[in-house]
Formats: structure tokens, sequence, C-alpha cells
């Protein structure tokens, strides 16, 4: 079989699971905006896009001019691609008349209220129901070519961080240390950082998102770097904490109480636990140490073609069980303000009862540079 042909073999798997969705909602056809979505269904990689895709797996790709041959070379398979002419909106009532689609779900959290409305009026014959993270919930357990593109990216993450280590030393710039691993994620192979990298230092490493910024590193600083680099459209997503000489033995003891969390959390993360056991066995542990209300955020997120999707074990509430073939971060922390804080973040596969750690940078130890 040709790599082709591999692929749209995959896409097929992928529109089937999602027609059967479609079904059960009693819809003929779903109207897709979201990119990651029509990415996933079609290959095509271009934006400003739309995809109609009927009940019975039928596919129209409604693009412009710009990218006609783009969408020849990526987008294997039957598949009528439409270039909007008279707008979009019309454009896309055309084809649903068409097509003669009765009952339409819309991908109610990327279309505007003013579209929605219009798509109504021009289309009073159809029945229009918003729908959330349809194709979501398929895209959420990753098929072959998923996981091996995910640990493509995972890989050329660590390759970059081991190589930007050696710049964090007093006197170094957050931003330049967060340029030149951004700079290393595309000499590795990849297509550029998943999200803004954040180089947290000193009382910035409290901040749970602390995007770099002009601070200089001291003597004394703990560090955390968030990070991740894109993929061929999937985004890796791994945190490490490192100290700049000698710290403060709070932040030592801190790094071995989020170190022990995460290692509970992943050991949770197993197929037929919901996302709050995840949540739970990091979060109480670090609670029972005595640092609970310095832990804000949920444990963790999905990733994929997002860097945050569908499965959630981040809240502490989820319900959504997790299943083989899942992949999300867990990253506790622990942020004392205006001291410092500590993330260790890793990218986790769901497999059976033993979840695999598909980002593998040291971390058993608080590294001192």
């Amino acid at each position: 079989m040709t790599e082709k042909e591999e692929l749209l073999t995959l896409l097929n798997g992928r529109i089937n699971k999602v027609t059967e969705l479609i079904k059960k909602r009693n819809a003929d056809g779903l109207l897709i905006f979201n990119q990651a979505n029509y990415r996933y269904l079609t290959n095509f990689t271009g934006e400003e896009a739309q995809l109609i895709l009927t009940s019975k797996g039928d596919r129209i790709l409604l693009s412009d001019s710009r990218f006609d041959d783009q969408i020849k070379a990526e987008a294997p398979g039957e598949i009528k691609v439409v270039m909007k002419k008279e707008g979009q909106d019309l454009e896309i009532s055309k084809q649903l008349k068409e097509t003669n689609l009765k009952k339409v779900l819309i991908e109610g959290e990327f279309v505007s209220a003013v579209e929605f409305a219009n798509l109504r009026r021009l289309n009073p014959g159809i029945d229009f129901e918003i729908c959330e993270e349809l194709v979501e919930q398929v895209r959420n357990v990753k098929d072959a070519l998923e996981l091996e593109t995910l640990r493509k990216a995972i890989n050329i993450s660590m390759d970059s961080f081991n190589e930007i280590l050696p710049l964090i030393k007093p006197g170094a710039v957050e931003r330049k240390i967060g340029a030149k691993l951004d700079y290393y994620f595309k000499i590795n192979g990849g297509d550029g950082p998943s999200f803004d990298t954040i180089i947290a230092s000193g009382v910035r490493s409290a901040w749970a998102h602390g995007v770099a910024s002009d601070k200089m590193i001291e003597d004394g600083d703990m560090v955390v770097i968030d990070f991740g680099a894109f993929y061929h459209g999937y985004a890796a997503d791994i945190t490490r904490t490192v100290a700049v000489g000698k710290v403060d033995q709070e932040m030592h003891k801190i790094y071995e109480i989020v170190h022990e969390a995460q290692r509970r959390g992943i050991e949770a993360a197993i197929a037929g636990n919901h996302g709050s056991d995840v949540d739970r066995a990091a979060r109480s542990y670090i609670t029972e140490q005595g640092y609970g209300k310095y832990f804000g955020h949920g444990i963790g997120h999905g990733i994929g073609l997002e860097i945050h999707e569908l499965c959630q074990p981040a809240l502490p509430f989820g319900k959504q069980e997790l299943v083989n073939n899942m992949v999300h971060t867990v990253e506790p922390g622990i942020y004392l303000p205006n001291k410092g804080g500590v993330r260790i973040e890793d990218d986790i596969l769901i497999h059976n009862q033993t979840p695999e750690t598909l980002s593998t940078l040291p971390k058993d130890n608080l590294i001192s540079l």
C-alpha cells in the first residue's frame, strides 16, 4: 500500500466515525468551520475553508483560488472542491441546497451569531442545529499516524530543550532563550512552537503562564520552561523547572512535592479511570503537603492538532472516561507568590493499565545549572 493509500484509509476511518455521530443526531450533514477539524477529515492544511460532511460520507470543501493547487496535492480521495466566488454564506447555501440536506449540524463555537442567522435566512428549508465537539470526540482517540506524528513532535521538542539548557545562566535574558528554543524547533525539523514559549524566572516562575520577557536570569532563580513544537500540525507540550545557582531550600522541597504529585497523577492515567481521578491523585498529595492553595489550575489537557483538546483530565470534576490512545498532559505545579514556582509536565499516552510517558527528559532531581 502506498503512503497516499494509507492516508486515505485513515481518513475514511475518521469520516466513518464522524458520520455515525451525525446519524445519531438524526441529521443529514455537518458544517465544519474549525480548521483542525476539516484538516482531520481531508488532510488539507490551508486556512479559511469550510467543509460540508454528509451523513453518507460525502465531502464538499469550500475554499478559494489561493489554495487550489494545495488542495489537489494534500487532499486525497473523492472530495468536491468549490472555489468561493459569491461570498462564503451564499456558496455554502448553494452547496447545501444541491445536496438536498434537511437537517444540518453546525459547529457553534466557530461560527458567529451573525453568520448563523444569515445561513438560516438563506436556507429557510433547512433545520440548523448547533452542536459542539462532534469531530473532537473522534479526534480525542489518536490513530496510528497521529501517534507517530505526536511522538516526532515530542522528540523534536526534547532535542530543542537540550540545545538551550546550557544557555540558562545568570545574565541570560528570558526572551532570548525563548527565541533560541523556537529557532531549534525548526532547525530540528518542526513547524515552529505550538504555543507562546514560557520562560519564567525568579518571582515570575510563580506565574503559571509567564511568557518569556525581558527579565534577566539571576543567580538563585528557579526557571520554569514550558514549551512544545508543532510537527505536521501536531502539538507537543512539556514543562521542566531548573535551578540557577543556589536556590531557596523551600524551592527544593516543592520540587520534590510536585514530582511526586505528577508521578501519582500519571499512575492514575489508565483506561477506565476518569479525568477527575488523575486530578485527584495529584492534587490530594499537594494538599496533604500543605500547598493545596498554591496549585490553582487543572492537572492537564489533551493534545493533538490543537494544543488544548477535548480530553480534559484538567478538571477535578471531569467525568470523561479515559480510553486507550488518548494523549494528554499531566502538569501539577506549586506557585508561591513573590517567591517562585515549580511545574513539571509530560505528555502521556493512555495504554491499558500502563500509561506511557512520551516525553522523557530528566526530572527525578532538580537540575541545577
